[in-house]
């Protein structure tokens, strides 16, 4: 039976023959890809000896699911070609059917393995009384165990389980019913939440002390809910003597602290600033977003209730240019009218 040849059209077409002279059967052209870039001869761009190979159409020549592949190492020729029928598997076909199986029957294993061993027996208990092959072989067992773990017992040939000890067999089998064991936590965590139902007072105390130390760790971490307490304490301040406070979000408050680089708003110090009223509370100043600044510490307890403009000149980190910075970035939120006659130079 001759070799018949076939190609996908839609990736090979016929095209010029090459240099070399790699031509399809039956033409004088050489088979191409079909990709713009990539027109090379199917014969020089292979390693295989023979390039047609790859191109046996087995359906067609009605081998079923069988294949023509290279020679084997027993030299089953096929049709006395220098091909090997082989299988879906790769293997020659020739060869499985010499093959004795005989000893990989489970009925005859044992039977097998005694022929063996008679067979053998000079080599095995030579390779057995070997001090070397016995190390090397306990060396294979140890690693062979590190990696894929314990053997199976029946295959090993270890013992089971003694079977008086019932009790180690019952307590197994209990676990492996009972499903996933909880968590410590869990535990813990159940026996909390029955304890609050039945101590409501307990779990209301609990409640307090943690929103009570959430609050504390927020003010100390989070400079938003810090600069809003303290503006929230300065609109209460006015609303005790009699003004009327406008509401400021921690958004607000920080946006005007952006204006100032985080630093204070008269000498430049950074650090944890302090909400500064420009005109005074005790004066009339109103707790509005054009009347606040950022200010360390230092210079918000120094100028206390005193004028602003007055203060500020009698300082020794008095600056011109900063001065009029605060003005402009608080005429900028629309103070009051009053508020603009009390700082303007």
């Amino acid at each position: 039976m001759k070799l018949i040849y076939s190609f996908d059209p839609s990736c090979w077409h016929l095209g010029q023959l090459c240099k070399r002279g790699h031509a399809w059967p039956g033409t004088n052209h050489s088979l191409r890809r079909n990709y713009k870039k990539a027109t090379s001869c199917a014969g020089c761009t292979t390693t295989r000896e023979n390039w047609l190979d790859a191109f046996i159409d087995n359906k067609a020549m009605g081998l079923g699911d069988n294949k023509i592949g290279t020679l084997c190492k027993q030299g089953h020729r096929w049709n006395n070609s220098n091909y090997t029928l082989r299988n879906k598997h790769g293997k020659c076909i020739e060869c499985e059917k010499n093959r004795d199986r005989s000893g990989y029957d489970k009925a005859n294993k044992r039977k097998y393995q005694r022929e063996y061993y008679h067979k053998n027996k000079d080599k095995i208990l030579t390779r057995r009384n070997d001090p070397e092959k016995a190390a090397a072989r306990r060396e294979y067992i140890r690693r062979h165990r590190a990696i894929n773990g314990r053997p199976s017992r029946s295959k090993a040939g270890f013992p089971y389980t003694p079977m008086g000890d019932t009790e180690t067999r019952l307590m197994r089998r209990a676990i492996r019913l009972a499903g996933r064991i909880p968590s410590v936590a869990q535990l813990v965590y159940e026996q909390q939440v029955q304890h609050w139902k039945d101590f409501p007072d307990d779990r209301i105390q609990y409640v307090r002390v943690r929103a009570k130390e959430h609050s504390r760790w927020r003010f100390m971490t989070d400079i938003k809910y810090r600069l809003y307490h303290r503006a929230k304490a300065k609109a209460r301040k006015v609303a005790q003597r009699g003004g009327t406070p406008f509401h400021l979000s921690p958004t607000q408050l920080w946006r005007r602290w952006c204006d100032f680089d985080h630093c204070c708003a008269y000498c430049g110090a950074s650090g944890d600033l302090q909400v500064e009223h420009v005109v005074p509370i005790s004066k009339g100043g109103e707790h509005h977003l054009g009347n606040i600044v950022p200010a360390c510490h230092r210079c918000n307890s120094s100028k206390s209730s005193k004028d602003a403009h007055t203060w500020y000149r009698a300082q020794p980190f008095y600056e011109p240019w900063r001065w009029h910075n605060i003005q402009s970035i608080l005429n900028k939120s629309k103070p009051m009218a009053e508020q603009i006659s009390l700082f303007a130079c």
